[in-house]
């Protein structure tokens, strides 16, 4: 009992050291007391008498942790912030409070957004432009970088340490100094490829990464001019990926987005100032319009036009890293990655041994290339297309064959097609009767895949194969007509029924005025 009592007093003692540790906040709860340095930043007042900052950025600065706030006054106190529009700046750019402690943890950044320590030619600006500042130097762009959101900040591409107030000797010794870096950009690969390629550094960040990007680029087109002739006008890592706005390719607003890729490329390819001098492996210039063709192509206006980002782009067959033109012999190969039922066809052809014997192109040679046409049936019509028949008269003179196995592509084509469309029409006329159309609707469906499957066919240029799949077809036909006429039949009997019913109505009725009139004069 006197133990109880002893344990209860002990209890009512500490009590009320408790409640006073409840009521005083922690170190870390400490309400934040701006500096002097800080305090007039953020009370600064411009010529006009007018606050600098504005109520959105004091907003912002409020709602941000007390270890931020004390990140800022850090800043300030140490002269990295020495003007209320540079405060300004940094807070419009209301990151949110992880990222904004990463960046004021960087001195790097600090002091290179301030325009009172930098001239225009290193000042981070958000609007660069305004700055007089390179494009580059875009702040806003910095801030989204794939490598700023992993953590990598400035240190971690130019060396030295983002906490220290100068500059160490490393950072000068990473590059070239200016303005040869601008000119002579045979740097910027090794540059990259120092995290790029190594594997063990790559795994901490992005295991998934390829780590082959440098030694594919040594061997591309691009790397070869760059590091074998020291062309610096030839594209390199940051030609494509930027420099401090890099964004991976899933974001729209990536330069290697998908969509972005034609205009990517373009920027070289289609400026005839920059490609001049360039000739192919003919000897030829360089064409510079392939951008413009491209976008009138069937694959153009699916990625560009109707956002389908599985249509190909030009690395798709020029490849990334390693971009070169494509080889006679693996332009079918690009093509075959989504037209493989017609590259299989191709291979067993006899179009196949001519197309190795003259190195033509497989798919290039009928369709062309950059400005690539959607297919139709007119390809095969003497009349107006003198594709296979001006080939065939020119280099299949001793095999008679040739063109008329392609006039019977195209008229049998053309018949199938002819029918197919005619009970397309049928199934609206039947339907507006209220008849059943699904027979003739999955008949109809199975017409369209022998359709598909005849054009296919035309790349085995195999007659009696083709003929098998016709005949699939005209099966189809007849039983769709069949179906058509029993429709149709259905359709009289029961109009012919209706007809009957009523006549029969109308004489019950006559019969029944009349026995009522009967009735009547009784």
């Amino acid at each position: 009992m006197r133990g109880s009592c002893v344990i209860f007093s002990l209890i009512l003692s500490i009590l009320p050291g408790l409640a006073r540790a409840a009521d005083e906040p922690s170190a870390e709860e400490a309400p934040f007391v701006a500096s002097g340095a800080l305090a007039s930043l953020l009370a600064a007042r411009g010529p006009d008498g007018e606050a600098v900052l504005g109520q959105e950025e004091i907003d912002y600065f409020e709602g941000l942790p007390a270890r931020a706030k004390a990140l800022f006054d850090a800043a300030a106190k140490g002269d990295r912030i020495s003007a209320p529009s540079h405060l300004k700046e940094l807070l419009a750019l209301r990151l949110p409070s992880s990222k904004i402690e990463l960046l004021m943890q960087d001195n790097c950044v600090i002091c290179h957004s301030n325009p009172d320590a930098q001239d225009p030619e290193t000042l981070f600006s958000a609007d660069p432009a305004a700055a007089g500042s390179p494009a580059h130097m875009n702040l806003v762009e910095y801030v989204s970088d794939v490598h700023f959101r992993r953590g990598l900040s400035c240190a971690g591409c130019h060396g030295g340490d983002s906490t220290d107030d100068d500059m160490s000797d490393e950072i000068y010794e990473r590059m070239p100094e200016a303005p040869k870096r601008s000119t002579d950009r045979t740097w910027i690969p090794d540059f990259c490829a120092r995290c790029h390629a190594d594997p063990n550094f790559m795994r901490s960040f992005d295991p998934g990464l390829p780590t082959d990007q440098y030694a594919k680029y040594q061997q591309s087109r691009h790397g070869m001019l760059l590091l074998g002739q020291g062309d610096s006008n030839a594209a390199q890592c940051v030609s494509c990926h930027g420099v401090h706005g890099i964004l991976g390719p899933k974001s729209p607003l990536s330069k290697v987005y998908p969509q972005k890729v034609p205009y990517t490329c373009g920027h070289c390819h289609a400026d005839p100032e920059h490609m001049a001098g360039y000739r192919g492996r003919d000897g030829e210039p360089l064409p510079t319009d392939q951008l413009a063709q491209y976008k009138t192509s069937v694959h153009g206006r699916a990625l560009l036009d109707r956002g389908d980002l599985g249509a190909p782009a030009c690395n798709d067959c020029h490849g990334n890293h390693a971009a070169m033109p494509p080889e006679v012999s693996s332009v079918s190969q690009v093509c075959r990655t989504c037209h493989a039922q017609n590259g299989e066809l191709f291979d067993g052809s006899k179009h196949k041994k001519a197309f190795v014997r003259h190195d033509w192109p497989e798919c290039e040679k009928c369709h062309g290339n950059h400005a690539i046409a959607k297919t139709s049936d007119s390809m095969l019509n003497e009349a107006s297309s003198p594709l296979c028949y001006e080939c065939h008269r020119n280099y299949a003179q001793d095999n008679p064959n040739c063109i008329p196995t392609a006039r019977f592509f195209y008229s049998s084509i053309t018949t199938v097609a002819a029918d197919t469309e005619s009970l397309q029409g049928q199934i609206e006329v039947l339907a507006e009767r209220g008849l059943d159309v699904d027979p003739l609707s999955e008949t109809v469906g199975e017409l369209n895949d022998v359709l598909r499957q005849m054009r296919a066919r035309i790349h085995a240029f195999n007659r009696n194969e083709f003929e098998k799949v016709e005949q699939g077809g005209l099966q189809q036909i007849e039983k769709g007509k069949q179906q058509v006429a029993e429709a149709n039949a259905e359709y009289r009997f029961r109009r012919n029924g209706l007809f009957a019913s009523l006549v029969v109505m109308a004489l019950l009725a006559i019969v029944i005025y009349l026995k009522l009139r009967e009735i009547e004069s009784r």
